[in-house]
């Protein structure tokens, strides 16, 4: 099972400091209401003192009745307001964890839920275009961005704002917007413009020219290689194994994958490039000796005495990621991934194959199930546009809350599992 990227000291101090943060939030909120509550009554009281020195019909210099200028606040509206901020104090001191852990919680509920397919941008070009460092067309180039890639949107840029600042998977820079489609549009393409993979699960892998055991072999995959799936045909599976290279490859021995294509760096396209040479290479070796396979299916290390013993065990593991960003298609549980992705990676680890998308977790992840039945480990799927298709997925941890990947404002926290419309919940273990 794969672990943080960090050692354990640098994630506790990650920990503390986001802990810190939030309860210097806490703090400063008390405050802030006793010292209204101490300036309302001091106003209000001198306000009173000032109207009864005057008299009846007294105004003030600018001509307005006394009594219009006086703070309307009565000594229960104050003495309710001191109560609340002391009542916040104490429950800080008494437990600063569940304070900070409580003003997560009325953070994800007060605010209005952000769409995380908000900023979501995918790139519509004949083959692609540039991103380039700064926004104009005499930049340096910093990378390539595809057709069908998305993007997340950072800020807008250029003169006449017709530039977007973008995110796609390593590369950062520039992209004239009018080769994009972004906003609701591109939240209803989504589902479509996910790409799958087969990824090869045994050390080598033949690839064949017909769907047949005695067909030619034309080439093979390493154990971990992907190759673009482009049609399923049962036991055989039709893959794009190099720049223009297709083929047939045996489904029993890879996994499939489903992932948002994304820009790419120069260095990253010139090492693809290598890859695609290496594999070409292999043509021209022969083949018709080597075996089918040279190792079988590697089983799952870790066995379960029950499936509660597995729910518990996924949602352990979720909890590692608490406070970690939101990146929209990323797919590194350390490094950041959107609600799908969370989910996703999450059970992969486990060994279960689910949709990189939100709708194909919704309408293939296991079986559903009522709210009643709900347990630790399960997926709730929500709708943010009124049941027309599920727009985010949350990991339920039991008691009410969920853990998922909220938004690149929030990232990855803790909230109340009914916070938004439910239209499905999942059992993907049983």
């Amino acid at each position: 099972m794969k672990k943080r990227d960090w050692p354990e000291e640098i994630d506790w101090i990650r920990k503390q400091d986001h802990m810190m943060y939030k309860l210097i939030n806490i703090l400063s909120v008390a405050a802030m209401l006793i010292l209204v509550c101490v300036v309302a009554y001091s106003a209000s009281a001198t306000g009173s003192e000032a109207a009864m020195a005057a008299g009846p019909g007294a105004v003030s210099e600018d001509g307005a009745p006394l009594e219009v200028i006086r703070l309307t606040i009565s000594d229960n509206q104050m003495t309710e307001a001191a109560e609340a901020a002391q009542d916040m104090l104490q429950q800080v001191l008494a437990d600063p964890d569940a304070a900070v852990l409580n003003a997560s919680e009325q953070e994800a509920q007060q605010d209005v839920e952000e769409s995380e397919y908000a900023n979501l941008a995918i790139a519509q070009v004949s083959n692609y275009v540039n991103v380039r460092e700064e926004p104009n067309t005499e930049s340096t180039i910093v990378g390539k961005i595809y057709d069908g890639a998305v993007a997340e949107i950072q800020d807008v840029a250029g003169e006449e704002d017709d530039w977007f600042k973008i995110i796609s998977g390593s590369v950062e820079g520039y992209i004239k917007a009018e080769y994009f489609i972004y906003g609701d549009e591109a939240a209803q393409a989504a589902q479509d413009y996910v790409t799958h993979y087969a990824v090869v699960a045994v050390d080598r892998l033949n690839v064949r020219g017909q769907p047949d055991i005695t067909s030619e072999r034309i080439g093979y995959l390493t154990r971990g290689e992907k190759a673009l799936l482009l049609e399923n045909c049962g036991e055989w599976l039709k893959v794009q194994y190099a720049e223009s290279k297709q083929g047939y490859i045996a489904a029993e021995y890879v996994t499939i994958d489903e992932e948002f294509v994304y820009a790419k760096s120069i260095a990253e396209e010139q090492a693809e490039l290598e890859a695609q040479r290496a594999q070409q290479a292999r043509e021209r070796d022969s083949q018709q000796t080597s075996p089918e396979i040279l190792t079988d299916l590697t089983p799952p290390d870790v066995t379960y005495t029950s499936n509660e013993e597995l729910r518990r065990s996924i949602v352990d593991y979720a909890m590692q990621f608490l406070g970690n960003r939101y990146v929209h298609g990323g797919s590194s549980l350390a490094g950041g991934t959107d609600c799908s992705g969370f989910t996703c990676l999450l059970y992969k680890e486990y060994g279960y194959s689910l949709s990189r998308t939100p709708a194909g977790q919704y309408s293939s992840a296991g079986r559903s199930i009522s709210y009643s039945e709900i347990q630790p480990g399960d997926i709730i799927c929500y709708s943010s546009n009124g049941g027309a298709s599920c727009t985010h997925v949350a990991l339920y941890i039991g008691d009410g809350k969920i853990i998922h990947e909220a938004n690149s404002r929030k990232g990855v926290i803790i909230g109340d599992a009914l916070y938004d419309n439910i239209i499905g919940i999942k059992n993907v273990i049983d």
